[in-house]
């Protein structure tokens, strides 16, 4: 993992307007569950602004997001949020340690002092169960077995020295921000908190009305077209649901990706292959394999293909993501380069919102993105352009309008919720 020397993070609050809280999220969709997040955390930290670091147009599964970042994040604000920032695709589409890593260097940049995040284990201390972890006893052979996930390994060993067991994605994303706290050396100024989550499963896909909807059902129930107006109201707020009515949802299935899938891989030599980020210790051949096994077919059954592709060492996330670095063309070059050069870059926001970027602008420590010219387009945008023209190409028609070079971030003005894109 890429760490950076806590010096180069040294946060300068003495002009910030107030305190603000940072949430880190997918929004994909925001829905009350969401909204309950943001609430609680307000609530709980007092802050004057809440800051949301926000997946781009893909999210960490390895799949576009249902709705592009522009849509999604001026959602967020109508729903309440000050200020949302975008997370580098470099980034969002990681594990969760890579994940949490850009997405805590974002907010302590962005002058966050404490975190606030849902949990299915809100009791546990992250932070001192990350601080316990670092000063264990090194056994790297507990991770030297290759016929397990990296998860599964690192289960056995929380089990045999600390007699717990993760289970939950939100546990272990909590635990992987406790870490990326300690690597950036703000443990003891930036706090970390921890809310129950509530509602259905994280994956559930059923949807409850006495209950918050998970992600997954909506989305299931978006795309399947089983939600009415009326029923919109019981599960995602009012800026979600302006959304839903005047924007349809990205029609995705991962077949979709096959044709440009295929022409990739089996117009690619194997040494041209293993240049693609994390598609090495026979990842590639296994690929080419794989696809030359289903070439033939337009239309295939896309769990067969990936139930081919698999192997007991990854998850399927894993290997999801794996094909999307292929469809990004991202080198393990440009990936360490886009790693090592985080941005602010702000997607939308109201006024709260507003004031404190303009203060921001004045003494962050890392770059804040306003517009997309030449030169960071050809450099630390360099990523986060070629995914937008990927999600656009997934579009209905391939509708390409290159909005990751023409798009200014979502204003929701005042008290008379005037909105623009500007």
């Amino acid at each position: 993992m890429i760490r950076r020397i806590a010096g180069s993070l040294a946060r300068k609050k003495g002009n910030m307007m107030g305190k603000a809280v940072g949430l880190i999220t997918e929004y994909n969709p925001f829905h009350n569950g969401h909204q309950y997040h943001l609430q609680q955390a307000k609530q709980l930290t007092q802050a004057d602004t809440v800051i949301a670091v926000m997946s781009g147009n893909f999210v960490q599964r390895g799949e576009p997001a249902l709705y592009d970042k522009w849509q999604r994040s001026a959602a967020a604000v109508e729903n309440g949020v000050d200020l949302v920032l975008e997370l580098p695709v470099a980034f969002a589409i990681q594990p969760g340690p890579f994940f949490a890593q850009g997405a805590v260097e974002i907010l302590v940049a962005a002058g966050v002092s404490e975190i606030v995040f849902g949990a299915e284990h809100a009791e546990w201390d992250f932070m001192a169960l990350a601080k316990a972890i670092q000063q264990a006893p090194d056994d790297s052979q507990i991770f030297q077995q290759y016929d397990q996930p990296y998860a599964s390994s690192y289960n056995q060993m929380l089990k045999e020295r600390f007699k717990i067991e993760i289970t939950s994605p939100n546990d272990w994303l909590g635990l992987s921000y406790a870490f990326a706290l300690l690597a950036l050396g703000q443990a003891d100024q930036v706090q970390l908190r921890a809310i129950q989550r509530q509602g259905s499963a994280y994956h559930a896909v059923e949807l409850h009305p006495q209950q918050f909807a998970s992600a997954t059902a909506l989305r299931q129930a978006l795309q399947n077209d089983h939600l009415n107006v009326e029923q919109l109201a019981l599960y995602v707020p009012k800026g979600t649901q302006r959304l839903f009515l005047e924007q349809a949802p990205l029609d995705w299935q991962p077949v979709k990706q096959w044709s440009l899938l295929k022409y990739i891989v089996m117009t690619r030599e194997i040494t041209e292959l293993e240049q693609i980020y994390q598609l090495n210790d026979g990842l590639a051949q296994r690929l080419q394999k794989t696809v030359q096994a289903y070439w033939q077919l337009e239309v295939l059954d896309w769990d067969d293909f990936m139930q081919s592709f698999k192997s007991k060492r990854y998850t399927y996330s894993r290997l999801q993501r794996n094909l999307l670095y292929v469809l990004l063309n991202i080198t393990q070059n440009e990936m360490e380069f886009a790693m090592q050069h985080l941005y602010l870059r702000p997607l939308a926001f109201n006024v709260q919102g507003q004031a404190w970027l303009k203060a921001l602008r004045k003494q962050a420590t890392l770059p804040v993105i306003g517009r997309v010219n030449q030169e960071n387009s050809k450099t630390i945008l360099k990523l986060d352009v070629r995914a937008g023209r990927l999600y656009e190409y997934f579009q209905p028609n391939h509708q390409v309008s290159n909005k990751d070079v023409h798009q200014h971030p979502f204003i929701l003005k005042g008290a008379s919720h005037e909105m623009e894109f500007k």
